[in-house]
């Protein structure tokens, strides 16, 4: 994998397409450089999926796990929202840990003037991101930072302070995708980091799994097919927080206030608006905190 962009994010980046591709009354969240975003690879299958009825692809991804297509487009629209508000709000840094295939820098680029923002990944994922956003846009932006990083032997804050980030502003922390494949002790690092090393009025926002969808406690097909995938993109997941317990976990990191999106607070704030018979995912959630 390390020679290679992340296989989930092609995964993702393939659902933030076929969400885009659906009418406009019904579409949840869009996301108009999943596409040319995606490896060679991903885009075939789309093509090759696109003729397909969208009744066909729900079936088929249900069959993956129930509402896991449903929580995908909302978890990509609650992370827009949190972006665009936090801008609007006056965070003057943006920082996209895990970045992978994450096109926010880009989609965004008029709500964001004025953000320094920076994309943070492993050197391998991050130079083929940056090949691809070199061929889509014909050179890379010079309004975002790419700093590669690697857990395992880098420092984040040197990395980042390098590369012209200023711990004492207001800052926009997003982890998607990312926290479900970190061991506990590498996540309360990440959280802390942000407490110790982002000026006041900072905040973050991560998606994780609910602990009991790892240990069998809620049975998931889902959790199911994406721990059979780790055999293929060496992604396993490692880690999970008790349901109901996520702003506990955020509080006693040193956030002054956190907020938690069960599955039914995200069903009600995204779906039963525009689609009340689609269906969400039972076992993620995402996270916020404030400090």
């Amino acid at each position: 994998m390390k020679n290679l962009s992340s296989g989930t994010a092609e995964g993702v980046a393939y659902m933030r397409f076929y969400e885009s591709q659906r009418p406009a009354a019904t579409r949840i969240c869009s996301d108009e450089l999943a596409y040319p975003l995606m490896a060679w690879w991903a885009r075939l299958t789309a093509r090759l999926c696109q003729p397909l009825p969208t009744r066909f692809m729900d079936w088929a991804f249900e069959k993956k796990g129930t509402g896991v297509s449903g929580y995908m487009a909302v978890r990509t629209r609650l992370f827009d929202d949190f972006v665009l508000k936090g801008a609007a709000d006056g965070c003057l840094q943006y920082i996209i840990l895990g970045a992978g295939l994450d096109s926010r820098a880009y989609r965004f680029r008029d709500q964001l003037a004025g953000v320094r923002t920076f994309e943070v990944d492993h050197p391998a994922s991050q130079g083929v991101k940056k090949e691809r956003v070199e061929m889509r846009f014909g050179a890379l932006p010079d309004y975002v930072s790419y700093v590669p990083v690697d857990f395992t032997v880098d420092d984040l804050l040197s990395c980042l302070v390098e590369a012209g980030y200023d711990p004492g502003l207001p800052t926009m922390f997003t982890l998607e995708g990312v926290v479900m494949y970190l061991p506990e002790a590498a996540v309360r690092e990440t959280l802390g980091f942000v407490v110790q090393h982002a000026g006041a009025g900072s905040m973050v926002l991560f998606d994780y799994v609910y602990a009991a969808a790892l240990d069998g406690r809620i049975k998931s097909k889902v959790i199911q097919h994406m721990n059979s995938l780790k055999f293929v993109f060496h992604e396993p997941i490692l880690s999970g927080i008790e349901q109901g317990a996520a702003e506990g976990f955020l509080l006693d990191r040193g956030f002054t206030r956190a907020e938690d999106y069960p599955p039914s607070r995200l069903y009600d704030l995204y779906l039963k608006p525009v689609v009340p018979e689609r269906r969400i995912s039972n076992v993620y959630a995402i996270a916020a905190g404030y400090k």
